[in-house]
């Protein structure tokens, strides 16, 4: 497990396995429409997703539901912001979508005066909350550029400033990244192609740095 967790990057399985049931970790599994945590709860701990897929989502007071994130890759850590922020209750609400398997950690194993392994922990840990902020900032950069194409420019930027050829993630992935409808993004593409920004040939695109850059300036 601990290979393909970033938060257990660096530690011995077998010492991370025995501080782990030492500080109250526990698996659980989940079934589909189960709720992981609730609105307003108050968090004691994070959760590793080992298997299956989980949605964070936002109930609005008019009843809708808002899906906020989704999780389907083993391994990925979430509802940790809330563990590092002094009791305030959780914002959203977290579902198992399919049938899942978690492991919840207390936040008190995120002690450096535990050893070795929390110290690495709380190191991983910093790693995994500077990357998701660096993601969040990025994305703010891409949601107040303007038009699809200035949106479409500084996301393939972002992922690839030297230019070049690079993979391109599923339109329906893209069009929910950069918060535009599906068959407009897939025409902007079409356009950007036509008028020479990038070239694409299925899920393979390659543009030069300098010329995407004209758009946004």
């Amino acid at each position: 497990m601990g290979s393909r967790v970033e938060l257990f990057k660096g530690i011995d399985k077998d010492a991370l396995r025995d501080f782990l049931e030492r500080g109250g970790a526990v698996k659980k599994r989940v079934d589909a429409g189960e709720y992981i945590f609730r609105e307003q709860e108050i968090p004691e701990g994070l959760y590793v997703l080992l298997k299956g897929a989980v949605e964070v989502e936002k109930i609005t007071f008019s009843g809708n539901r808002q899906v906020v994130n989704r999780f389907t890759k083993s391994g990925v850590v979430f509802g940790e912001v809330y563990v590092f922020l002094n009791g305030r209750p959780y914002d959203f609400g977290c579902v198992a979508r399919e049938e899942s398997e978690i492991l919840f950690i207390p936040k008190a194993v995120f002690d450096i005066e535990k050893g070795d392994v929390a110290q690495q922990l709380v190191e991983n840990m910093l790693a995994i909350l500077s990357n998701k902020a660096l993601f969040l900032n990025q994305k703010m950069l891409i949601h107040s550029a303007g038009s699809i194409r200035k949106k479409i420019a500084m996301h393939l930027l972002q992922k690839n400033p030297s230019g070049g050829e690079m993979h391109l993630m599923n339109r329906e992935e893209l069009a929910q990244y950069l918060a535009v409808p599906r068959p407009s993004l897939s025409r902007e593409l079409m356009k950007m192609q036509r008028e020479g920004y990038i070239q694409l040939e299925g899920r393979t695109l390659s543009f030069d740095p300098e010329t995407l850059e004209e758009i946004l300036f």
